[in-house]
């Protein structure tokens, strides 16, 4: 066999073994050491496998991922969405689906502060949901809103998800993530639309509050938030200023996360240990999986797969634009049924160059294939979105929380349709950085 045909077989391998909910880094290192030996021999494999999972993790970038987790967790713990959904309640709680916006605000600003999708919809179902059922918000509606808004904090930097596009494809992970800023506000906007245009067109969906707030009463509601939006704005804007590198970005944001969790809650050495347990689970798991899969992607290499594709791509007589658009329903139809962060291990070292040959510019590709993990969190039948609602919220069917999610869904869609016809909603921000 030739080694793109070794490759080839590879790949399929590597379907069946998730379709068979073999788990993501046992899959890819599996078939990685296997295609390795087929390929160059089982020595040549022992070595690979014997190198690479050290070499490939222990690198200075990699110490981002702990640290923004870490940031996340502190803040998670230390309870403060819950001090920004009564902020965000009492600023928009008496427009048609105030509590439902309350959310929508909670989750988007929530997620300046935390680095991963799921972690946010944890948290948000567990606050939220119990405030908008009791506000007399439809219980639908409101699972459906706080499974769409949690995947928000995927774009929203800093993002986990972010780091794992540079690892895999080498772009600045600083642009990427001041890329991420306005398309996640644009995305919060959309879902605060839709939600006001259906809460007008049937009140019951979520009754108005018909609570009179003042200005003065508002603004001191912000005194309650500050910290959390002053370490936003420091970790952001030392970014953006290049004041720090992302890596003391995550520094700066762990440790002023700790501080305020520490000044606001009174942070015990349990709650301390129960925080960085918590971000020493999911690093070890996102570290399994990013060994394996360069262990998968030297076999990938060897096999001349993503050049071969890459080649075939750009050879297509179909304009830049519809190639684009084909992989973007490829990446949809992916988001059904795969792991989006395997799919991306799988995928992008596949693909990324072809783009990269076509004239796509790495970071606003880099956002599209963010909102493709969004997407996917909320895809039925198994984005893992709408399982965590499910699991914290009771009474709940999976079929309601499915239900719930469809409006915001199609606002996904049309967020994405938006981002590839005016590529300056993503790359604004980051050529203001490098004063272009």
């Amino acid at each position: 066999m030739t080694p793109e045909q070794i490759g080839l077989l590879g790949l399929g391998g590597m379907l069946l073994l998730l379709a068979l909910r073999v788990p993501v880094a046992f899959a890819m290192g599996i078939v990685g050491f296997l295609g390795y030996a087929a390929v160059s021999g089982i020595t040549a494999a022992y070595k690979v496998a014997g190198m690479v999972p050290y070499t490939s993790i222990a690198t200075y970038g990699f110490s981002v991922v702990p640290l923004f987790l870490i940031m996340g967790s502190f803040l998670s713990r230390a309870g403060l969405v819950s001090d920004l959904f009564r902020m965000a309640r009492l600023w928009v709680g008496n427009i048609p689906g105030g509590l439902v916006h309350a959310t929508i605000v909670a989750g988007s600003l929530f997620a300046a502060a935390s680095g991963s999708g799921l972690a946010a919809t944890t948290v948000l179902a567990t606050v939220c949901v119990p405030e908008m059922r009791k506000g007399g918000v439809d219980k639908v509606l409101a699972c459906g809103t706080v499974a769409s808004v949690g995947p928000i904090d995927q774009m929203i930097p800093p993002s986990i998800l972010m780091v794992i596009y540079c690892i895999i494809t080498g772009a600045s992970l600083g642009q990427l993530l001041i890329a991420g800023i306005l398309p996640g506000l644009l995305l919060a906007f959309g879902f605060m639309v839709l939600t006001y245009f259906r809460v007008k067109r049937n009140p019951r969906l979520a009754p108005l509050l018909g609570e009179k707030v003042a200005w003065r009463e508002k603004f001191r509601s912000l005194t309650s938030v500050w910290g959390i939006a002053f370490l936003a704005i420091l970790v952001l804007g030392g970014i953006y200023t290049g004041a720090f590198t992302p890596i003391e970005a995550g520094a700066v944001g762990a440790c002023g996360a700790f501080i305020l969790a520490l000044a606001t809650k009174g942070q015990n050495w349990s709650d301390l240990a129960h925080s960085l347990l918590d971000a020493a689970k999911v690093t070890a798991a996102i570290f399994l999986i990013i060994a394996s899969a360069f262990i998968f992607g030297y076999f990938l290499a060897i096999t001349r797969i993503p050049t071969v594709v890459s080649e075939f791509i750009t050879g297509l007589n179909i304009s830049p634009l519809g190639i684009l658009i084909g992989v973007m329903i490829m990446y949809l139809i992916i988001g059904m049924f795969v792991d989006m962060v395997a799919a991306l291990f799988i995928t992008l070292p596949v693909i990324f160059p072809a783009m990269i040959k076509l004239g796509f510019d790495p970071i606003w590709f880099g956002v599209l294939i963010v909102m493709q993990c969004e997407i996917a969190l909320i895809s039925p039948p198994f984005g893992l979105s709408l399982f965590i609602v499910k699991g914290v919220v009771k009474d709940v069917t999976l079929n309601e929380v499915i239900k719930g999610i469809f409006p915001f869904f199609i606002v996904d869609l049309i967020v994405l349709a938006l981002y590839i016809a005016f590529p300056q909603i993503a790359l604004f921000l980051p050529q203001q950085m490098m004063g272009k």
